[in-house]
């Protein structure tokens, strides 16, 4: 009988910690907080989990090595930076019909830069990475501005979606994303890059 409630009380923990993390951010959340949410004692999650730090940095590094793999993939795969970023933010938004709390977190953990991450360093220099990788396909079709930085792209590809998302399920928890949408903010981040 343990077994089965370990991992139901683990994943009351992972759904606590998401929550609190999408409703009071990083700074705003702790241990007791999320034991609390979870219905499990602080001393339970002292158990698994050396610091609210810890905690957090599973849940996020899996969610980031998601997100980078993806678009990596997406990038790699693609005749257009349009092409790449509508496959990304279609990814996104479809995840975030089936999975909203999951999607939620997703864009509190690329919106929030204060959260811990184990590499966080190796993690921006591959995000830099990545946005070169942008940049030569966007020049190669023509489709962005010679001029635009790394950063930039950093900033309209992670925040513009992102915000999109978050702010679309805050007017509307229920909300249903369609591909129509998906279209309309591509289009919104390749303009953000002219």
């Amino acid at each position: 009988m343990s077994r089965i409630a370990e991992p139901e009380k683990m994943n009351h923990i992972r759904k606590a910690t998401m929550e609190a993390l999408i409703d009071h951010g990083y700074g705003g959340m702790s241990i007791e907080s999320i034991s609390k949410k979870a219905g499990v004692s602080a001393g339970y999650l002292y158990r698994h989990y050396k610091s609210k730090e810890e905690l957090v940095q599973v849940l996020v590094d899996s969610e980031m090595d998601e997100i980078i793999d993806s678009f990596i993939s997406d990038i790699d795969s693609s005749g257009s930076l349009y092409e790449a970023g509508y496959k990304t933010i279609h990814k996104l938004f479809m995840k975030a019909n089936q999975e909203p709390l999951l999607a939620k977190f997703s864009a509190a953990v690329v919106m929030d830069i204060k959260i811990p991450s184990k590499d966080k360093a190796d993690n921006f220099k591959s995000i830099l990475e990545l946005a070169d990788k942008c940049i030569q396909l966007g020049l190669k079709t023509g489709e962005i501005n010679s001029q635009i930085s790394a950063l930039e792209v950093l900033v309209v590809s992670f925040t513009i979606p992102f915000r999109y998302l978050s702010i679309s399920l805050e007017i509307n928890s229920s909300k249903k994303f369609t591909p129509e949408e998906v279209k309309r903010v591509a289009v919104m981040c390749l303009n953000a890059l002219k």
